[in-house]
């Protein structure tokens, strides 16, 4: 456990009253979990009544008397109450979530009425059905959940139920009115995501559930039916949205579905859905094809503009700069940021027709904006922590990727590429002026005692020195006359030669990365 020894705890599980208190538990628990097996296997064992009976659920709920329960007919709502109790005490069981999801389908679709009722116009099976809910109670299933992570925040279950709830709720209906509340819902669960963050910086469930947030907003449409495009002036109308996408795609938490003004081949550093299409039909969300497209075209939603795109966007950009100025080793923050950094390049073409040009020139300042403005000041903060140059590595290998579709295809544009260099170089005279402090502060003596287990904290600073000057032979590498091909060639020998010091381990690693460069 966290906070305290673990022999202190095992001694004190071992003490005769808190073992009887663990046994009464128990004991409650396997009562509870018999209950509701049972009453499950009662319920789908027979057919469903014809009417409405009497239920002992808060009875059963509160621990009541079993057996008074079983004598009663199988009821969705006591199950339910079950599930509730138990989950409220451990919210981890991911099985009683699944009955838990199993039983609110179960009572909103057999509230519907079936063809043979609408066409005789049975006021009595209208009158039967009236207090069995007709939509997803939203506010009762996110309330539950918030109890269940307050008790264990980095639950798999529970967040999962959590995403399940909003996306089911979101599904249920495509009136405009509807969709206001979705926002005002999903915003209300941002908020909620920055306090649980604000707890605990790296909870990872919570940064994906985040995402999953985002990409339902953006699902929920533009704010108007019809939009002006910012470049243009022309008239977007909600029509002239993809007609290949999805209408479950659109719950799923992927950002595929509405990220179309974006070119295509952008689309693979995108988050991906979190829900299965599989398993939104395994609970009702789509019974078919037919009908999933029949309620899109009939949306009275209106697909993102360009501006209110670049808002949701540009918020998480900002949210993921505050949350990594407060701890620079949160590489959830910066796994989050290397997925928005092409998106924030999107945003910056500010050209009608933007070329690839263009485009690199961008993608060089964005790069230096982030090496001036997180990257610098987090290795010198940090210099042995590796979350930080794992996305220096990132920065420059993304920014060589948009450097590499100019010109002819191998980098050979001139301009952009002395641009590219020149930001290549800084990177060089900032990590040497590191790598030059540190090395004065921690190796002092025999120059063999430089191992990484005895305080040394260059290691990953000679990795991100040999990165960028490996990628500056790249781009030198169709000059056969450049005089500083050999100099950089040197000094990333160099950088490699003291690794096989510091970390002997990789030595190996090391010594193959030389052989390329000769």
């Amino acid at each position: 456990m966290h906070g305290q020894k673990r022999a202190e705890y095992k001694a004190r599980l071992l003490q005769p009253d808190t073992r009887a208190k663990l046994g009464s538990k128990a004991q409650q628990w396997n009562h509870l979990s018999e209950e509701l097996l049972k009453q499950r296997r009662r319920l789908f064992a027979s057919p469903p009544p014809l009417s409405d009976t009497v239920t002992t659920t808060e009875g059963a709920a509160n621990g009541g008397d079993a057996a008074a329960a079983a004598e009663t007919a199988p009821s969705p709502e006591v199950l339910l109450a079950l599930t509730e109790k138990m989950l409220s005490v451990n919210p981890d069981p991911s099985h009683l979530w699944n009955i838990r999801r199993e039983m609110l389908v179960y009572l909103i679709q057999s509230s519907q009425p079936s063809a043979i009722d609408t066409a005789g116009d049975n006021q009595e099976g209208d009158d039967n059905n009236s207090s069995k809910p007709s939509t997803l109670d939203i506010e009762a299933e996110l309330k539950l959940t918030a109890h269940c992570l307050q008790r264990n925040p980095k639950s798999y279950s529970a967040w999962f139920h959590r995403k399940w709830a909003l996306a089911y709720f979101m599904n249920g209906t495509s009136n405009q009115e509807h969709w206001a509340n979705m926002k005002s819902i999903l915003q209300s669960e941002l908020e909620l995501c920055a306090q649980f963050l604000q707890l605990d910086e790296r909870n990872f469930h919570c940064w994906n559930f985040r995402r999953f947030v985002v990409g339902l907003l953006g699902s929920c449409g533009g704010s108007d039916v019809t939009t002006t495009s910012e470049n243009d002036g022309e008239v977007n109308n909600a029509n002239d949205a993809p007609s290949t996408k999805s209408a479950v795609d659109n719950f799923t938490g992927s950002w595929l579905a509405w990220m179309y003004q974006i070119e295509d081949e952008d689309k693979a550093v995108w988050m991906g859905p979190q829900i299965s299409q599989n398993a939104c039909r395994a609970v009702g969300m789509s019974t078919s094809c037919q009908e999933r497209n029949n309620r899109a075209a009939n949306s009275t939603t209106a697909p993102l503009s360009k501006i209110e795109l670049e808002k949701i966007i540009m918020n998480e950009w900002d949210f993921s700069t505050a949350k990594i100025q407060d701890n620079f080793s949160n590489g959830s923050a910066f796994h989050y940021r290397s997925k928005l950094l092409p998106l924030m390049l999107e945003f910056r073409s500010a050209d009608d027709s933007p070329s690839s040009q263009s485009d690199a020139y961008e993608a060089i300042s964005l790069a230096r904006d982030e090496w001036d403005g997180i990257v610098l000041d987090a290795i010198f903060t940090e210099p042995d922590d590796q979350t930080i140059w794992f996305y220096h590595r990132f920065v420059v290998t993304w920014a060589r990727r948009n450097i590499v579709s100019v010109g002819n295809g191998d980098g050979s544009d001139a301009e952009v590429t002395e641009e590219f260099e020149g930001l290549l170089y800084d990177m060089v005279d900032s990590i040497q002026e590191l790598i030059d402090v540190e090395k004065e502060d921690s190796f002092q003596g025999n120059s063999q005692d430089r191992h990484e287990s005895k305080g040394a904290k260059c290691k990953w600073a000679y990795l991100g020195m040999h990165l960028v000057l490996s990628t500056l032979l790249e781009l030198k590498s169709n000059d056969v006359d450049d005089e500083d091909k050999t100099e950089l060639c040197e000094r990333a020998k160099e950088c490699l030669h003291e690794l096989i010091i510091i970390d002997p381990d990789r030595r190996e690693r090391y010594q193959i990365l030389e052989s390329e460069l000769i």
